[in-house]
């Protein structure tokens, strides 16, 4: 049974959401405080966050970047906004999805289906447990990233698009599989999240061309 912790401080919207998730065989914790938030994350061990954005004192943001530096756990954004801006911002800053208030359960329900069969697909063991190349090194059991022996803080969706396209070598990797495998949206909220998630890449690994663009549409390791 898959652990989804809710962190949201508006205690009907939240205890909702557990009887809901709990009826379609989701174990939920539940957890309405900033302050420790982070720690709570550390001691449950979920395998998926429901983070609301508009918690009070301390920023969506601080709360995913610490979360990042121990772990590459899917976080699914609850908000009030939906503009362009912010759903740039939100991929940009290692949230994995989004789902605007007011939502439909069912609709949630639909986007955790998503990532759990992602989950579960994606966490196939592979022969080999260490991918080095050049100064990039996969754990793939851990799934921690190290550039120059450093480690480096992805997504969920980062550090999978990086395997795929270093296990393919000089093959090139379609946006379509990307989305359909990794991301698991034919459609998705945001219709350019690849070049997004590219883009935080080539920043993360410190050199612009290690991932090069084909045609727009292609991607594939420079080596």
């Amino acid at each position: 049974m898959k652990k989804i912790l809710i962190i949201e401080d508006d205690k009907w919207i939240s205890a909702s959401l557990k009887l809901y998730l709990e009826n379609s065989n989701f174990k939920i914790e539940l957890h309405n405080e900033w302050f420790d938030a982070v720690l709570k994350v550390k001691e449950l061990n979920p395998d998926l966050i429901i983070l609301d954005l508009n918690l009070p004192w301390k920023n969506w943001i601080e709360i995913t970047k610490e979360v990042r530096t121990f772990s590459v756990i899917p976080i699914i954004m609850l908000t009030a906004r939906s503009s362009e801006l912010d759903r740039v911002n939100w991929l940009e800053n290692w949230a994995d999805d989004y789902i605007a208030k007011p939502f439909s359960p069912r609709e949630l329900l639909a986007r955790i289906n998503t990532i759990v069969r992602r989950l579960w697909n994606n966490n196939i063991p592979d022969d080999s447990y260490i991918i080095n190349l050049q100064w990039v090194e996969i754990d793939i059991d851990k799934k921690i990233v190290k550039v120059d022996w450093k480690k480096i803080i992805l997504t969920w969706n980062e550090y999978f698009i990086l395997k795929k396209i270093i296990l393919e070598k000089w093959k090139i990797v379609t946006r379509d599989t990307i989305m359909k495998e990794i991301i698991w949206y034919d459609k998705y909220i945001y219709d350019r999240t690849v070049d997004t998630h590219i883009k935080n890449l080539r920043k993360k690994v410190w050199k612009k061309d290690f991932i090069l663009t084909i045609r727009w549409e292609w991607y594939r390791i420079n080596i």
